[in-house]
């Protein structure tokens, strides 16, 4: 999170993730890897340190993507089709709610007052954007039993 360092160790600035059922699935799937591990992602290097922030824009520049895309570019990518699809289905309301789920700070004098973190409808967002990705996708369990004969 882009915090001050003052507000890091406050809870008042803690940020909630509702999670989609196949982000759940990819975490418990990611956890074979690392069983004893109390991170799911640990550092290779350092076991009790999580892998670096920039580690999987590394892994990005071995693949194939490298100069075409950037994992920031999934916050954009997020953003625009799911505001697209908010106008839509006339739920202009959502666009906040997105730019919550995207850790932006409201300001002025509706954020003082307006504490509300939407949950329920973050969690709708969430698994409508993991269904558009995950469509005609094995599940992430599935990937850990090897090919199928």
């Amino acid at each position: 999170m882009k915090l001050r360092l003052t507000r890091k160790g406050d809870n008042r600035f803690d940020f909630l993730v509702p999670l989609s059922r196949q982000a759940i699935e990819t975490l418990e799937a990611a956890r074979a890897f690392s069983p004893r591990s109390p991170l799911v992602f640990p550092s290779q290097r350092h076991a009790h340190r999580p892998i670096s922030k920039n580690a999987v824009g590394y892994f990005y520049n071995r693949l194939s993507v490298a100069g075409r895309h950037v994992p920031h570019g999934w916050r954009a990518t997020f953003s625009t089709i799911m505001n697209e699809r908010a106008q839509a289905n006339g739920r202009a309301g959502d666009r906040a709610i997105i730019g919550l789920m995207l850790a932006h700070v409201p300001e002025g004098v509706e954020a003082t007052y307006n504490r509300a973190a939407y949950l329920p409808r973050r969690r709708e967002i969430a698994q409508e954007w993991a269904d558009l990705l995950m469509e005609d996708m094995m599940p992430a369990m599935a990937l850990l039993e090897g090919p199928r004969r």
